[in-house]
């Protein structure tokens, strides 16, 4: 597992990969920003770090046990949140993959834990560095990159099943593509837009905590920040919301589809059904020893062959003209 120590002062890094061991005392100076990175879960280490930061032990006992909502909690030390970045299905069979990342917020320092080390820190750490505006702000604005990453993430994912969804409309109305393929399909791409719904809307009551509920109250310059990843999230919880709309119409289309045609079968079935009977109907009854006119002689059989086609077209002719052949 890799550990990642930084401490930065006024705006930039002052030193890095330090041992965790020096944690206590160099948050006894209030002007620094320390952030702690785990790349995956080890209760050791985290015991370690929770006695170091006085961390509670519900807090510390979340991050050990696997979860599957966003959530966030605050503790009289510390601001507790796991979040879940995600990435969309690259294939129509493949799953919805879950980025699980949980922080320990002190009023100087931030502990990132990732599950697997699947979460994109560097990224996230990337992006804060880059706004040099923010890196006087401290841990809220650390805090600020983790749920932006993660918000992204959740755009992304959104946008690439829209995609995926506009490719089902298509096929819906393709002859050459099977049917149970589409509901399968849809089922899928259902189950992934419930996915990601269930994991955006807890998000966003977390920025909306963040943003009416923090004590103290967020920096003037941070408050733009935040609101427009709340917006991101307004954006992916009602996009998810009409998707899951549009995907249920898509298989009740589907599902009438499939009715429509075999309706259509029925109705051919029926007419060929209705021409045969009409001849057999015919020479059934004249097989049943009743004398036919003209029996026995050479326009007989002509009588009866003509009588024969004669029925079969105009039958055929009729069930064609409204639509039944």
């Amino acid at each position: 597992m890799r550990i990642t120590t930084r401490q930065y002062r006024d705006g930039s890094v002052e030193d890095s990969d330090f041992p965790l061991a020096d944690l206590s005392e160099r948050l006894k100076d209030d002007t620094v920003t320390i952030w702690v990175d785990l790349d995956d879960v080890d209760s050791v280490i985290l015991d370690e770090i929770a006695e170091e930061l006085h961390l509670h032990p519900l807090a510390v006992e979340d991050v050990l046990s696997f979860k599957e909502r966003a959530k966030m909690v605050r503790y009289p030390t510390h601001l507790f949140l796991t979040l879940y970045a995600v990435r969309a299905p690259e294939t129509d069979t493949s799953h919805m993959e879950r980025r699980e990342i949980s922080a320990f917020v002190t009023h100087n320092a931030v502990v990132t834990v990732r599950r697997g080390g699947a979460f994109d820190i560097d990224r996230a750490r990337t992006s804060w560095e880059a706004q040099s505006s923010l890196l006087d702000e401290g841990v809220v604005s650390i805090l600020w990159a983790i749920i932006d990453l993660t918000v992204d993430s959740h755009f992304d994912a959104i946008q690439t099943l829209d995609e995926r969804l506009s490719e089902l409309e298509e096929e819906l109305f393709d002859d050459t593509s099977a049917d149970d393929s589409i509901r399968h399909n849809a089922y899928r791409l259902h189950k992934h837009v419930l996915t990601l719904h269930r994991l955006a809307l807890p998000t966003r009551e977390i920025v909306t905590a963040i943003l009416n509920r923090s004590q103290p109250p967020l920096p003037a310059v941070i408050i733009p920040y935040f609101q427009d990843v709340y917006d991101h999230t307004l954006r992916v919880t009602d996009w998810s919301d009409t998707l899951r709309d549009l995907v249920s119409t898509v298989i009740d289309t589907n599902l009438s589809i499939q009715s429509n045609n075999m309706n259509l079968v029925m109705k051919k079935l029926s007419g060929w059904a209705a021409i045969i009977a009409v001849p057999t109907l015919i020479t059934g009854y004249f097989g049943m020893n009743v004398p036919f006119p003209t029996a026995g002689e050479p326009i007989g059989a002509l009588i009866s062959a003509a009588l024969v086609s004669v029925t079969s077209v105009f039958l055929y002719i009729m069930f064609k003209r409204n639509n039944w052949l």
